[in-house]
């Protein structure tokens, strides 16, 4: 794969690049004083280049399913939601010491859509439009309005893993109640944050538009994970992605087999139907791929306008491969990028 260098070629460096979209993008600091660039390669074509994007070296940013990137200022505090494909910056209130968790994630909820009928009924406001931080360490959300909002609020919450471990002596003095459980993944979809509570169990997070501060509400539904049919019971290891297509919910599945993770016997997708609270198998995504990444990163895009394969699930994550596998047909392809280092997704961001 070629690739390209250009040095410092101006604030919207991305936006050259936006025929391309989506972009696997590796980060690569060089030279003392250390300069950061990035090294963006297109799925759909193959090129490469490294170019100086400034939004990108100059503040602390997170990429987003939704296309977007949080930019924060952590000098002055400032932050504001950024298009890298056209440059749009939307103003969000002022982040307190503008320092973000070093292993999060970061959710857009859509602003149009309403919620499932089993989260609110007709004559209740819709969810509100939020930009939600998710720390990947800690119990705790940092989130704010998009428009209209006075600051970011932190938020704690407590997961119920369902172990209790005994007391060290004593038989009178009951279980030790074991630390909170930390959210991996979360799906925004039509206002609602979705995350994955136990194997059995999801959660929705939801703030409605009424409340005179943002706060998230927590409610919780029974859905069986998804398990790979075998002919004889062997050991299987599930990886679990959840994302938004379509305006609905879905769940991938990577399968293993033995304790490692080294080969992917199988890929699932589910879509989540909310009358039954069950995961329905679908192999047929329609015209969408689903693009994945470390982190428990999980997207989806429109395909042939973009130049992907049609339900087809693209996966970059840990090993810096990027998999392809088609649901349908059930086959696989390899392709090998020229950098060993962690890529992250750059995704077309919706009209």
């Amino acid at each position: 794969m070629e690739s390209k260098l250009t040095e410092d070629v101006g604030p919207l460096a991305a936006a050259a690049v936006a025929s391309s979209f989506p972009l696997l993008v590796y980060d690569y600091e060089h030279g003392d004083p250390p300069e950061i660039s990035q090294t963006v390669l297109s799925v759909a074509d193959g090129s490469m280049r490294t170019i100086r994007v400034p939004e990108m070296c100059d503040y602390t940013c997170l990429e987003t399913p939704q296309g977007l990137m949080l930019m924060v200022d952590t000098a002055s505090g400032s932050c504001w939601l950024w298009n890298p494909q056209t440059g749009e910056k939307t103003a969000l209130p002022s982040m307190n010491g503008g320092e973000l968790p070093d292993h999060c994630r970061c959710l857009v909820s859509d602003t149009i859509s309403s919620p499932p009928n089993w989260v609110s009924d007709d004559d209740v406001d819709h969810p509100d439009s939020l930009v939600l931080v998710y720390d990947l360490t800690r119990p705790e959300l940092l989130f704010c309005r998009i428009r209209g909002g006075a600051g970011w609020v932190k938020q704690s919450y407590d997961i119920d893993v369902g172990i209790e471990v005994p007391a060290a002596t004593g038989e009178d003095e009951g279980p030790i109640p074991t630390p909170s459980a930390v959210i991996s993944d979360m799906a925004a979809v039509q206002g609602v944050f979705y995350y994955s509570e136990s194997r059995d169990v999801i959660g929705a997070l939801f703030s409605f538009a009424d409340d005179p501060e943002p706060r998230l509400e927590l409610v919780t539904f029974d859905a069986r994970l998804p398990t790979l049919a075998l002919d004889a019971p062997q050991l299987t290891v599930t990886k679990s992605y959840l994302l938004e297509s379509s305006r609905e919910l879905f769940l991938v599945c990577l399968f293993y087999i033995g304790c490692t993770v080294e080969r992917i016997e199988e890929v699932g997708a589910y879509v989540m139907d909310f009358t039954e609270k069950e995961w329905c198998k679908v192999t047929d995504i329609g015209d969408a791929a689903f693009l994945l990444g470390p982190g428990c990163f999980a997207a989806s895009c429109a395909a042939a306008e973009h130049g992907l394969k049609s339900g087809c699930v693209y996966l970059a994550d840990d090993d810096n491969d990027v998999h392809i596998f088609d649901l349908k047909d059930g086959t696989r392809e390899l392709d090998i990028p020229a950098l060993s280092r962690e890529p992250f997704w750059l995704v077309p961001v919706q009209p």
